[in-house]
């Protein structure tokens, strides 16, 4: 295990080298501005795991990102006398981009994670009454919850001036993302 970290240091010192950028100057975050979208798996490694989707944003290096699967069966259309078995999942991450070199970054990631399995009862409607559309929803009760500490590391490669993209896994979610560089674009 040693002998690949130290190849993979090796390894990104010789990419940093090539491309004539400052290797890990945290000058490479200052008064950078992304925000983007991601699609991920939430609830990962437990029986309650699924599709889930959320935003980030980082400002100067530091990273926050929300993810959520909300209960599958709350918003069907069907409403008949059947209770289904149903559960949501959400992480909430925080952490700090390092530059390896101005279009690569990695990030050590921390965060809070729950799971709430459930029930779905069918036979309940109710209405969510938007502005120009209204929508039916069934009753969703939680009978447990699992709370825990959340942590992994992200990747963040950024191909083109205005766009980033990454990946994320941490110990109960695993997501990838496309964000916009604001700042790039003020330029």
């Amino acid at each position: 295990m040693k002998t690949k970290i130290v190849l993979f240091v090796l390894l990104l010192a010789f990419v940093g080298k090539s491309t004539n950028a400052q290797f890990l100057s945290l000058a490479n975050n200052n008064s950078r501005l992304t925000i983007g979208f991601q699609l991920g798996e939430t609830g990962w490694h437990t029986d309650y795991a699924g599709l889930g989707w959320g935003v980030s944003a980082s400002i100067c290096g530091f990273y926050a990102d929300f993810l959520l699967r909300g209960p599958q069966h709350r918003y069907d259309k069907h409403v008949n006398q059947d209770i289904w078995h149903d559960d949501e999942a959400y992480t909430i991450n925080v952490g700090y981009q390092i530059p390896i070199t101005s279009w690569l970054r990695i990030a050590p990631i921390i965060g809070y994670s729950q799971t709430n399995y459930g029930i779905t009862d069918m036979s309940t409607v109710n209405i969510e009454r938007g502005e120009y559309s209204s929508s039916i929803y069934h009753d969703y009760y939680i009978k447990g919850r699992f709370h825990e500490f959340n942590y992994g590391g992200g990747l963040f490669i950024q191909p083109f001036k205005c766009v980033e993209l990454y990946a994320v896994g941490t110990r109960r979610s695993i997501y990838g993302g496309i964000s916009l560089n604001l700042t790039a674009l003020s330029d």
